[in-house]
């Protein structure tokens, strides 16, 4: 089976082709500011596939860049219903958590800019993902990460993080090279949630939290 998957969430698009949950293309492997289409026929001509033999989509739903994550989306969107599949939406979050948890086996805090000082803030610990919050770091972070002796940081807010918890261990990791990997390589897993026309994926973004 021919898998897409589309990560909308890092300053450039990431787009990878996997077969049978090995990743056979990875536009992180290219240096290139091309848009979503442009890696599209990218990948396709590296691979020498067609469009029409994609069966699945997994989609980074974010949180993001509020622009780059909504393109990502309508993209994968658009494309599933002219093949006739669903998209499988999955946040950012989670894929930072499986990728950051195999790396160093710790819970795994992520974080994302919002607007007027707001973030997006992240909990992976063992395989499971705790709902996104949103608001200020200083105010949400104390209760989710009190019981935590260590734990990986991702994301924007490492230095504020580490005031907060002058006490405990914090690995600070910002390397997401893997994240196509990580699409390929769980793809049977999100195939579960798979959503098809007329239910769509949607972006996470601030008005889900307001």
């Amino acid at each position: 089976m021919l898998t897409l998957g589309i990560s909308t969430s890092s300053n450039q698009f990431i787009l990878a082709l996997g077969e049978d949950n090995r990743l056979i293309f990875n536009s992180g492997d290219y240096e290139s500011d091309k848009d979503i289409g442009a890696l599209m026929l990218l990948a396709l001509e590296k691979t020498q596939r067609s469009v029409q033999e994609i069966r699945r989509i997994v989609a980074d739903i974010g949180p993001g860049g509020t622009s780059r994550v909504r393109t990502g989306v309508s993209f994968a969107n658009g494309l599933a219903f002219s093949l006739s599949i669903g998209v499988c939406p999955v946040s950012l979050f989670e894929l930072t958590g499986k990728l950051l948890w195999e790396r160093h086996q710790l819970p795994v805090v992520s974080t994302i800019n919002s607007l007027k000082g707001n973030a997006y803030i992240g909990f992976f610990d063992e395989g499971a993902m705790q709902p996104t919050r949103f608001g200020f770091i200083d105010q949400i972070l104390p209760d989710m990460a009190a019981h935590l002796d260590a734990f990986v940081v991702a994301g924007p807010h490492s230095a504020a993080i580490q005031a907060l918890f002058p006490d405990k261990k914090i690995v600070l990791d910002n390397d997401l090279a893997g994240i196509a990997q990580i699409i390929m390589a769980h793809s049977d897993e999100w195939a579960a949630r798979e959503l098809k026309f007329p239910h769509i994926a949607l972006p996470i973004t601030e008005k889900h939290f307001l």
